[in-house]
């Protein structure tokens, strides 16, 4: 995540979000959906444009895809997670009754972790146990080469290792989901073992 870039939509959203609780205070919410139907469209637009740059940056910025792995799989993933979260709703709820950039500020960073939670499954398969070549006896730490993070007190914590001179032991044997049996292969194997 970009921290500047983050605090930059927040104020410009929080701008935005000041005027639109003034107008709606002071003019009544006919008045601004007629007589000031342009400028205050304009304005909702706007306040739409910045949440969902904001929610974006805090929410998907350096998340980990892995390129092992249909790219069309992860969004699907991804989309179904979000979808089933309810935090969309929550977000707009905030937005529009709160005025509250830090209350989207949080449910974006809940939203990350339920992203991050429906790429694990694509991103597991990258972690491994890295041990010194040199030094074997020291205990290995459990690295995922894909996100250069290190599990450490039951949680994955930013740490980029130098793996030079390091044994990577990959957890799972097969790193990779197989690939299906065609149908009906097992009929025909069972034919030929007969015909022998």
């Amino acid at each position: 995540m970009n921290d500047s870039k983050i605090k930059e939509l927040g104020d410009s959203l929080q701008g935005l979000l000041s005027i639109l609780k003034k107008n709606r205070e002071y003019v009544d919410r006919h008045v601004l959906k007629t007589k000031y139907r342009e400028p205050y469209y304009d304005l909702l637009r706007r306040i739409n444009q910045n949440a969902t740059a904001f929610s974006k940056e805090v929410s998907l910025s350096g998340l980990a895809i892995n390129p092992d792995f249909p790219l069309a799989e992860q969004i699907k993933a991804i989309n179904h997670a979000v979808s089933d979260s309810g935090l969309l709703v929550k977000m707009g709820r905030c937005l529009s009754s709160h005025y509250d950039v830090a209350e989207l500020y949080h449910l974006s960073m809940e939203m990350r972790e339920v992203i991050e939670s429906a790429l694990r499954p694509y991103v597991a398969p990258e972690d491994c146990l890295v041990a010194g070549l040199f030094n074997i006896e020291q205990e290995p730490v459990l690295y995922n080469t894909l996100t250069e993070k290190v599990y450490e007190n039951d949680t994955w914590v930013d740490r980029k290792l130098d793996l030079k001179g390091k044994l990577l032991i990959y957890l799972k044997q097969n790193k990779y989901p197989a690939e299906p049996e065609p149908a009906g292969r097992t009929e025909t194997i069972k034919q030929c073992q007969k015909t022998m």
